[in-house]
C-alpha cells in the first residue's frame, strides 16, 4: 500500500481534523483545490482510518477532513465529512 502523509492532525474540542494543505504561489498549474481530487480524498480517508486505529480513544470525536488552499492574497477551507 502506498504511504500517505497527513499534513496536520488537529483537535478542537470534540472535533478531530485531518488537514491537507495545498499552496500555490502563482497561477501556474491551476488552483490548489484542483490538486485534491476524489482519489486523493480516498487516500486521505484511509490515512485517517489508519491514524484512528492507532489512537482508538479518538474515534469518539467528530472527525472531518479539511483542505486548506493557500493562494496569493488569501486562503480557503473546504471540509469533507464523508
Amino acid at each position: 500500500m502506498a504511504r500517505v502523509e497527513l499534513d496536520l492532525v488537529v483537535r478542537r474540542g470534540n472535533e478531530l481534523l485531518f488537514v491537507e494543505v495545498k499552496v500555490k504561489r502563482g497561477d501556474d498549474y491551476g488552483d490548489p483545490l484542483e490538486m485534491v481530487d476524489e482519489r486523493k480524498l480516498r487516500r486521505l480517508r484511509r490515512a485517517a482510518e489508519t491514524w484512528l486505529a492507532v489512537h482508538p480513544a479518538d474515534r469518539a470525536l467528530d472527525v472531518a477532513i479539511e483542505v486548506i488552499a493557500l493562494r496569493p492574497g488569501g486562503s480557503e477551507r473546504v471540509r469533507d465529512t464523508g
